[in-house]
């Protein structure tokens, strides 16, 4: 196992859609994170106060997209606006975030010049999002990886909520090492909590059926 000599730069990509009630939470936890150089939001065509909230705080860069184009489209141009060599993606309405939680995801990642990719899986937060992320562990939108990880990938642009499959087929494809990371006692808001029953299980199905059709594209 090789250390890196240096510290290479490291940008937070933070996407959110209709998060005004929850992203402050999350940017609070990040910015307590010394490691970190850079923050982006990605604001994806949300129509409530998700871009207000995000402006609170300095330092932090915000991106607004007119339209809602979906989580990969939005992880995709937060990396674009960036050089970093580590990109870390935590999403926008996840509870009992520390930063510990984003420093565990990144310092292998520093440590060991082989590995590639950590991926972040809920353990002690909430029954439904522990179980979810053990039986299907590559849909954790928690995750950090180096730049160079991203050569060759096909593009996930569209992938829509398939854009962490994505990446899991990448790695799998490409041989590279990937490590998986316990976020104990943290969680995110269930997609019926934000919108109601029955909406929140039609944005769940759509989520889903994200995830099938780019299972078996990629």
């Amino acid at each position: 196992m090789a250390k890196a000599s240096s510290k290479p730069k490291i940008a937070v990509i933070i996407p959110a859609y209709n998060e005004e009630e929850r992203i402050s939470l999350v940017l609070s936890g990040v910015m307590k994170v010394p490691l970190i150089d850079e923050i982006i939001v990605v604001n994806d065509g949300s129509t409530d106060g998700t871009a207000n909230a995000v402006e609170e705080y300095r330092g932090v860069t915000l991106i607004n997209c007119e339209t809602n184009r979906g989580k990969g489209a939005a992880l995709k141009m937060g990396i674009d606006a960036t050089d970093a060599d580590i990109l870390v993606f935590i999403d926008a309405d996840l509870v009992g975030l520390t930063p510990k939680h984003i420093e565990d995801l990144i310092n292998p990642l520093l440590m060991d010049d082989e590995l590639m990719m950590t991926v972040g899986k809920f353990a002690g937060g909430r029954l439904r999002t522990d179980l979810s992320q053990t039986i299907i562990p590559f849909i954790s939108g928690q995750r950090a990886l180096k730049r160079q990880f991203l050569k060759g990938i096909p593009d996930f642009s569209e992938s829509g909520f398939g854009v962490e499959i994505a990446f899991t087929k990448h790695a799998k494809n490409s041989e590279v090492k990937v490590k998986e990371v316990i976020i104990n006692d943290a969680t995110h808001v269930m997609k019926e909590e934000k919108l109601g029953f029955f909406k929140g299980l039609l944005a769940r199905l759509k989520m889903y059926g994200d995830m099938i059709k780019h299972l078996f594209r990629l």
